[in-house]
């Protein structure tokens, strides 16, 4: 069996082919072309399962899993077709986000020294802003634990990614999720539980993750513009070399938020670490704009 750099997984149900398009066509334009894509069908409808068709005679590197509608996301179906992967490592993306070009470039220098590692988590709000939530560094044993016992789901899929050896090597791999539990933080408690799993957290932005809405998110119709829009820009190398700097100044601005709102934040949030040690100048300028001593 011929290995390539990289497998991609991507979730689709219903009837989300105009969403997928724009999801699938990101993961067709990253830096790494040596991958394979398997898109995950949990009860397509059948306007998307000829769209996919289409999508999968146009080029090679796209398979299609086509199942029935899971109790739950399809997480059985997931375990089937990685035993079919070929890729060193694996990556994930929803139907409704994008990837940044670099993505799987990043996730495969990542995981060089690494089991399990996730890059930077935002969100793009639907004005266009960019939200934050308390960030984690699974370096970090005190993070590492919190990221298994939270409740909230603190690694999107889109974010994550690991090895294809050392998901074989785990009790159980993706599996039917219980009631009340994040599908993808279920998966991820496998990892994080493994001894021997090497962890690592990337500070680099590389995934466009849109705002959910309440369950079950945003129709197709409404969401449609807005993917369309960000996949644009996406064809423009001097809009992607700029959006890592914009990413960079709304992280420190949020930062300096918090800090101001609390007066010894939780351990995810944080200034004093290995992070802030990684970038000494970002904790200083977030200490600057939020009046905090240099020492704090």
């Amino acid at each position: 069996m011929t290995r390539l750099q990289a497998t991609v997984i991507v979730p689709t149900t219903g009837d989300r082919a105009a969403l997928l398009r724009h999801a699938v066509g990101s993961i067709l334009g990253q830096t790494v072309p040596d991958l394979e894509i398997f898109v995950m069908g949990d009860g397509v409808a059948e306007p998307s399962r000829a769209a996919i068709a289409a999508m999968v005679r146009a080029d090679p590197r796209i398979r299609f899993f086509d199942h029935p509608k899971h109790v739950r996301r399809g997480e059985p179906y997931r375990h089937a077709a990685l035993a079919e992967a070929r890729g060193e490592i694996v990556c994930y993306l929803t139907d409704r986000d994008l990837m940044l070009p670099r993505h799987v470039e990043v996730m495969a220098a990542l995981l060089r020294d690494a089991d399990f590692g996730h890059t930077l988590r935002f969100g793009i709000e639907p004005d266009g802003s960019l939200s934050f939530v308390p960030t984690i560094d699974i370096d970090d044993p005190g993070d590492r634990r919190i990221a298994v016992e939270s409740a909230t789901q603190l690694i999107p899929l889109s974010f994550a990614g690991h090895t294809l050896a050392m998901y074989r090597r785990l009790p159980f791999g993706w599996r039917e999720t219980p009631a009340g539990e994040y599908t993808d933080r279920y998966m991820w408690k496998q990892f994080l539980a493994a001894r021997d799993c090497r962890t690592a957290t990337s500070t680099m932005p590389t995934i466009l993750y849109f705002n959910r809405g309440d369950h079950p998110g945003w129709p197709v119709e409404r969401r449609l513009p807005e993917i369309a829009a960000w996949s644009a820009r996406l064809a423009r190398p001097d809009w992607i070399a700029g959006f890592a700097e914009s990413v960079g100044d709304a992280a420190i601005r949020d930062r300096a938020r918090l800090a101001r709102a609390v007066p010894s934040p939780p351990a995810p949030i944080r200034l004093r670490t290995r992070l802030a040690r990684r970038f000494p100048r970002l904790a200083r300028v977030i200490r600057r704009i939020a009046g905090r001593p240099a020492g704090s």
